[in-house]
């Protein structure tokens, strides 16, 4: 069974019930090549005991540890945005709490206006909390932040190295839109080449019906990088769709296990 340090990952964000990943586990092998992220989403304003912003995407604090299920194939990650001024070490314990004894770790999502976390917070958290994986997304703001230059980009991360087990290349950042595989290519090198311990994620508008065209031309290249799915597995009320993440987790699994033999 694959081992949640750094086994690559199929992800599907967003998940509110336990329900939902029942219904994607059941879709699985007993013994998949590669995991299942369970990424839940935890809001802000929902633990300051305001209303969310985005309900159908983020449960009640109380109820994510529930969500998480103990099965070995899962890994099961809290994707926070910490807020501007807060003491990130203590947000990212905080986070890993709520999500309760099943929580592997975190997915750390740009700040609005702090692209890059601070080092010496997060090793603070490592050593507090001891977390199996933190991602870091270097999402859109993270790229301007070095006028899109991969090899920057990738000096930037490696930064994190021996601190955060993957880096997630996401200019999509939950808004759908569609990975661009050259581009994409461009920032995987230079990770590759510049941190070659970092785990490598991709992401952006993947589901079944396009992850074939937008992720084969990583292939077989990069057929062990994981990648994540958010914007495009939701119904028209921005709740995730169990059938389409089913549908999406089948062919990426398919399609990734394939290119990696």
């Amino acid at each position: 069974m694959p081992t949640t340090t750094n086994t690559p990952y199929i992800g599907i964000t967003g998940f509110t019930t336990r329900d939902e990943v029942s219904a994607v586990l059941a879709s699985l092998p007993e013994s998949p090549a590669r995991l299942l992220m369970c990424g839940v989403l935890l809001s802000n304003a929902l633990l300051s005991g305001d209303a969310s912003d985005a309900p159908n995407r983020c449960p009640h604090p109380d109820a994510i540890a529930g969500i998480f299920s103990d099965d070995p194939r899962c890994l099961n990650l809290i994707h926070y945005r910490p807020q501007p001024g807060d003491n990130l070490a203590d947000a990212l314990a905080r986070a890993s709490e709520v999500g309760g004894p099943n929580c592997h770790g975190v997915q750390i999502n740009a700040t609005r206006g702090v692209p890059w976390p601070d080092p010496a917070a997060l090793v603070e958290y490592l050593e507090r909390s001891q977390p199996r994986r933190i991602v870091l997304q270097a999402g859109r703001e993270a790229m301007a932040s070095v006028d899109g230059d991969p090899a920057r980009l990738a000096q930037r991360c490696a930064e994190y190295a021996g601190i955060v087990t993957d880096v997630l290349v996401d200019a999509s950042e939950g808004l759908g839109l569609p990975l661009d595989a050259n581009r994409s290519s461009e920032y995987l090198e230079a990770l590759a080449d510049t941190a070659p311990d970092l785990g490598l994620v991709v992401a952006g508008g993947l589901h079944a019906g396009n992850i074939d065209e937008l992720l084969s031309p990583l292939l077989p290249r990069w057929a062990n990088v994981s990648i994540d799915a958010e914007g495009r597995l939701r119904d028209a009320d921005d709740r995730l769709d169990a059938e389409v993440a089913v549908g999406y987790s089948r062919a990426a699994m398919g399609l990734l296990v394939q290119a990696s033999r």
